[in-house]
């Protein structure tokens, strides 16, 4: 898998990437390869090569940001320093076939390591403009866009008027709502969990519910509600006319993002 992987035209640039940038006495500004000595810990060795964490860092780089997380583990670490030390055996192979003086290759090679120092402007960029400040401001400056009135509620749902009247006096007498709906709610989505619905808006409800449920106040029992599936009785557990910053934000973060790279 990574021999394929590795000989794509883009990966077999930088494989040379370091000769092919190592011109005799280069300008500071062309040097794209120069490196000082690299004193960070060894994470792996097979014989004479070795996966060092600074060539762990920049190969976790060419891996898409949503997909790292796999590498965190174990396992995930040993992949990475195993396709360090793969790429340094071919790179041997490479020079050893004359690949490195191959001039189209040593333009593909520093064609790569610029689209690497690019890459990683366009992240510094990113990163100053979705900070915690800029996302606030976004979501406070945009208040109207995510203005979503939405409740959580818990029901019991019986079809007999007369039960539904005896259960909301119950409740009002200090049984517990909860094992109630568990024992007589006909609501089979709702009643394992105490008759506890998801958050909603007002137009996932049918009328009479969600009229009854939005005109609660917080912790607030109901009469009972007929509606076309029989009666209930609702509590209101939570209310909000906001979407929640950690609902938003990624969505907030995508536009900041995207603005910046394209104003730059």
């Amino acid at each position: 898998m990574f021999r394929a992987w590795l000989m794509t035209p883009f990966w077999t640039a930088l494989m040379i990437l370091a000769s092919g940038c190592a011109q005799p006495e280069p300008k500071p500004v062309e040097n794209l390869c120069s490196l000082g000595p690299d004193d960070t810990e060894v994470l792996a060795e097979a014989g004479t090569r070795t996966a060092t964490q600074r060539e762990f860092d920049a190969e976790l780089l060419s891996i898409p940001e949503r997909a790292r997380a796999r590498y965190e583990n174990d396992r995930g670490r040993k992949d990475i320093t195993d396709r360090v030390l793969l790429n340094e055996a071919l790179y041997a192979e490479a020079e050893s076939k004359g690949l490195l003086q191959d001039p189209v290759v040593r333009t593909a090679a520093r064609q790569a390591a610029e689209k690497a120092y690019v890459n990683a402007l366009l992240k510094k960029i990113e990163q100053e403009a979705a900070t915690d400040e800029a996302v606030q401001a976004h979501y406070d400056e945009n208040a109207s866009k995510y203005k979503r009135p939405m409740a959580r509620v818990r029901h019991i749902l019986v079809k007999d008027k007369a039960l539904a009247t005896s259960l909301h006096e119950q409740i009002l007498g200090g049984s517990d709502f909860g094992e109630l709906a568990t024992k007589h709610s006909e609501d089979r989505g709702s009643k394992k969990r105490g008759g506890e619905l998801p958050w909603a808006t007002r137009d996932r409800w049918v009328k009479p519910f969600a009229d009854a449920a939005f005109a609660l106040d917080v912790n607030q029992i109901s009469e009972p509600v007929e509606s076309k599936f029989g009666f209930h009785i609702l509590q209101l557990l939570e209310k909000r006319d906001m979407q929640p910053m950690d609902e938003v934000r990624p969505g907030i973060e995508r536009v900041l993002t995207r603005n910046a790279v394209r104003e730059y």
